[in-house]
């Protein structure tokens, strides 16, 4: 079974919570444990230090309170149990809570004791009981002359030590539980509104991609991550019109050539004709054939670049000149037939990384669109220069120039302007949108500069060759 979120949250959060109670409880348990032994021993020494001093108070060696008794021993709140031994383990005296039991006194510890060592030792089992014992010397003179052993029970230590353990185990468990609880409806309230947000992104699909994620009010991570999707649908939608614009037009502008093609075919079997009239409505047919054969050349093109394939397999440094003298040669006898001169001016072997073959498509269709719109008889230039880390290279020409209002729209795939809707140049709008394309997938930018009657300049920026 697979977990949602909202569990995992959950389980990890109860887990890291018991863990941290965990070490919390084992921490506490054992300085609970070293404060409550020190404070027993601290105690114990200092019942057992009264004893020594007050043993030597008289003239014979006795203990607090002594009186003969009988039978087992026993305990009782705050008590104690003593006894003096002479350095033989004798026992010389002992307390009346001891009863008939003597403590318990081995050779080593006797040995010890001569050598003015003080002991502290705990018994497991003394007449029932748990027993915390010290034993130390007893001086007279400046010399050891007695053993005296004071004992007291840890059963009351013991018995605090589980209560507090118990106690300390059920607020765990009892806070694990609350804070548990608390974490699932706080998952359910953090998540609420992503399941919202899922939910609405489900709904949204290509015919109604107008619609927008709802705004939680609030500026956190949900609200940026709200914003962001938001955004994403934007880009979506702009997408999916141009597209479906694209396709329109795509549609549009190859139905035009086929329309003719049809037409003229149509017409040239109508009747018998002779050799002359066929060659003509073939040539005719031949050059509709070469214009959708460009244009499906041109729509090929931005289909690659829109699904991020290259032009080459890898990047290659080329020099600036040689690319541009290919790029002329390509268009050169059109602009031999329109007489307009291209001048190349010197780049001082500016190289840059591209792949193979791309730059040189961007210079002629650039060339190819300046030819077009120049007039017989003028020039178009060619620069390049170094700027920082880059190569600029720029296409400038005579002709009639771009009005302000088209130039934002100019790279818009199909789009052609009032200029050269209005003239006889041929085209159907994708040279600059592939020009974009094909530069903006080797890192670099493209812009055009123009004023209506001015000429035209279109600037290539790419990154130099290291």
């Amino acid at each position: 079974m697979r977990w949602g979120l909202r569990a995992r949250l959950v389980f990890w959060h109860g887990i890291g919570l018991a863990v941290i109670l965990a070490g919390t409880f084992a921490a506490a348990d054992w300085l609970l444990r070293r404060s409550l032994s020190d404070q027993v021993d601290a105690a114990l020494l200092a019942l057992a230090e009264t004893e020594a001093a007050s043993a030597l108070d008289s003239t014979t060696i006795h203990l607090h309170e002594h009186r003969g008794a009988s039978g087992a021993p026993e305990f009782r709140t705050l008590d104690k149990l003593v006894q003096i031994l002479d350095l033989d383990g004798r026992v010389i005296i002992r307390s009346v809570s001891l009863g008939d039991t003597t403590l318990p006194m081995s050779s080593i510890l006797l040995s010890r004791i001569r050598n003015r060592e003080t002991v502290l030792d705990t018994l497991q089992n003394f007449a029932g009981d748990p027993v915390r014992l010290v034993s130390m010397p007893i001086e007279e003179g400046g010399k050891v002359r007695y053993a005296l052993q004071v004992a007291t029970s840890l059963r009351p230590t013991r018995i605090f030590l589980a209560t507090t353990r118990l106690l300390i185990i059920i607020v765990s468990f009892v806070l694990l539980a609350v804070v548990t609880v608390t974490g699932a409806i706080l998952a359910k309230n953090t998540l609420r509104p992503i399941e919202a947000m899922v939910a609405m992104a489900q709904r949204v699909g290509e015919t109604n991609l107008q619609e927008r994620l709802p705004y939680p009010g609030t500026k956190d991570e949900i609200g940026h991550l709200v914003d962001t999707l938001n955004g994403m649908l934007d880009r979506l939608e702009r997408s999916f019109a141009v597209q479906s614009r694209f396709t329109a037009d795509a549609a549009h502008e190859l139905r035009s050539p086929l329309s003719r093609l049809r037409a003229e075919l149509e017409v040239a079997l109508r009747r018998p004709r002779d050799l002359s009239e066929y060659r003509t409505v073939l040539l005719s047919c031949l050059e509709e054939v070469e214009r959708l054969s460009r244009l499906t050349g041109d729509l090929l093109v931005l289909a690659r670049l829109d699904a991020g394939e290259r032009h080459g397999c890898k990047r290659e440094s080329v020099l600036i000149t040689t690319v541009v003298d290919r790029a002329v040669k390509r268009i050169q006898q059109e602009a031999q037939r329109k007489n307009v001169a291209i001048a190349i001016e010197p780049s001082a072997h500016l190289s840059v990384a591209v792949y193979d073959g791309s730059l040189e498509q961007v210079i002629a269709n650039l060339l190819e669109n300046a030819i077009k719109f120049s007039p017989s008889g003028s020039n178009i230039t060619v620069r390049a220069r170094s700027e920082n880390d880059h190569v600029l290279l720029t296409v400038s020409d005579t002709g009639p120039g771009i009005p302000c209002n088209e130039l934002p729209r100019v790279f818009e795939r199909f789009y052609r302007g009032d200029t050269a809707r209005s003239s006889e140049v041929p085209g159907v709008g994708l040279g600059l949108a592939i020009c974009r394309g094909i530069v903006e997938a080797q890192g670099g930018s493209i812009s055009v500069d123009g004023t209506s009657g001015a000429g035209t300049t279109v600037t290539v920026r790419l990154a130099r060759a290291v």
